[in-house]
């Protein structure tokens, strides 16, 4: 593929292959077969997209295909029908209503091939580690910085992000929340919250039927009606206890007078139900969830609580494409004197309760972000890179008081905990840790610079230590 097409390039079609100047097109008509393989050489595809389903079918084959060569090639939609589905709306590259079109999106197929030329292409280990690199292959040549979900009604949890779920079928939706979550544990997306969702305890489904049941024999097949109170002989029965058959008035059954104004001869102080299953009545309904997919019954407590994010990526994520991708999280876990998240956020939790009782004591947390350490760490090599995180850990801990504490996020990023220390006091221990860190990496590694991002904040003993934490992240990241 050259940079520039002709002045003069002109628009040749024949069997399928069509070309413009330097690019070559191949046209997939509607529902017709081909084998992926025959899409080798070619520039871009154009796709009939009249049929959903045939439209649907292709982009996963190409989309979800283990070669770059192929996931990663420009498709265009022909005479694209309006439709829902996020994997037709968000996982092509234009739309054009016929073949004239196609020098408009010459660029675009440039674009695409020229980013493609920066991409890094050696297979991370593990499974999450792969699917998550030809997410970030795929966002880099399309320049995307943000995975999005979208209500998607053919997938099992009601959501889907298209970049990412197109490589998983529709039932198996709720892997790529798993996924997410690992990307984030490595640093390598930011979330924002997008809304909080409850799945199946035994297939993970979305598609639930709220019911309200009778607590004795869980049926649904009740009716309810409103008790009444009348004020002068203070009977209470259900409503239909005074009705009168005849007219609209209400009568009470113990002393038989007429009811006439609600609030000076009775009110209505609550609901009555009755189960036409069991014939029992009660107070207070029970809420159960039908899964529409496994048809288990389950009672609301048990059902599974998921939060629905929108990622961020971070700069690790936005790099990784280029640089290459490596899980830090088991060399993190096994750093001699640092915390996982998890514990710290535990001693941080007893933090609070003892600044709740010495009001006077402050102490305070900051967070250290090593931006460009991950080009550092592949300049290394893997069986250095852990020896390098533990000389970096062991310099910060000769900065800090030995009350003090390190939680390890991940091998870029981590917090510092220091107990009865204002912030003035801990933004001065900041510094002398980003200094010391800055010219212990300088001195060893060639002279090589190391970009440090941190922020401190005094610790609130009116807010929970996660929200703190969150919130902290999210003022350095952003």
């Amino acid at each position: 593929m050259e940079a520039n097409e002709p002045t003069t390039a002109k628009i040749e079609a024949k069997d399928g292959r069509i070309s413009y100047g330097n690019l070559l097109f191949y046209y997939i008509e509607n529902n017709t077969s081909f084998r992926i393989e025959e899409l080798m050489g070619y520039d871009a595809l154009l796709l009939d997209a009249r049929d959903h389903d045939f439209t649907r079918l292709i982009i996963k084959r190409i989309r979800t295909h283990y070669n770059p060569e192929f996931y990663l090639k420009p498709v265009f939609l022909l005479n694209l029908r309006p439709t829902k589905d996020p994997l037709i709306n968000y996982l092509h590259d234009g739309l054009i209503y016929s073949f004239d079109q196609i020098p408009e999106v010459a660029n675009t197929v440039r674009q695409i091939f020229m980013l493609t030329t920066q991409l890094d292409y050696n297979l991370p280990s593990s499974f999450e580690a792969q699917t998550m690199k030809k997410v970030f292959n795929y966002m880099h040549t399309r320049e995307l910085k943000t995975l999005r979900p979208f209500i998607d009604v053919s997938s099992i949890i009601g959501y889907t992000y298209p970049e990412l779920s197109v490589s998983f079928d529709d039932r198996e939706e709720a892997q790529t929340l798993d996924i997410l979550g690992w990307a984030e544990r490595e640093g390598l997306v930011w979330p924002d919250f997008f809304e909080r969702i409850y799945l199946c305890n035994s297939c993970s489904s979305g598609f639930l039927s709220y019911r309200e049941v009778c607590p004795h024999c869980q049926s649904s097949n009740a009716k309810s009606e409103d008790l009444v109170h009348h004020f002068p002989c203070a009977y209470i029965g259900p409503i239909s206890d005074f009705k009168n058959p005849v007219d609209n008035t209400l009568s009470c059954p113990k002393c038989s007078k007429t009811l006439r104004h609600i609030g000076v001869d009775y009110d209505k102080p609550s609901v009555i139900n009755h189960c036409n299953n069991c014939d029992n009545n009660f107070q207070d309904f029970y809420v159960k969830a039908k899964c529409l997919s496994c048809e288990q019954d389950i009672e609301v407590q048990y059902l599974v609580p998921k939060t629905i994010y929108v990622y961020k990526l971070t700069k690790k994520g936005r790099s990784a494409a280029v640089n290459g991708l490596f899980s830090a999280t088991q060399e993190v876990d096994e750093i001699f004197g640092t915390l996982k998240p998890e514990m710290m956020k535990v001693m941080l939790h007893y933090e609070l309760e003892r600044m709740k009782k010495n009001p006077a004591q402050k102490s305070s947390v900051a967070i250290f972000h090593l931006e460009n350490f991950y080009e550092l760490f592949n300049r290394i090599g893997g069986k250095m890179r852990k020896n390098v995180i533990t000389e970096l850990m062991n310099l910060v801990r000769e900065n800090i008081r030995p009350s003090d504490y390190i939680g390890m996020e991940s091998a870029a990023t981590f917090y510092v905990c220091l107990i009865d220390t204002n912030p003035a006091a801990a933004a001065g221990a900041a510094v002398n840790i980003e200094r010391a860190l800055k010219t212990a990496v300088h001195r060893n590694f060639n002279h090589f610079e190391a970009s440090i991002r941190y922020h401190v904040v005094e610790l609130e003993t009116g807010l929970p230590v996660e929200v703190q934490l969150q919130s902290l992240a999210k003022e350095l990241f952003n």
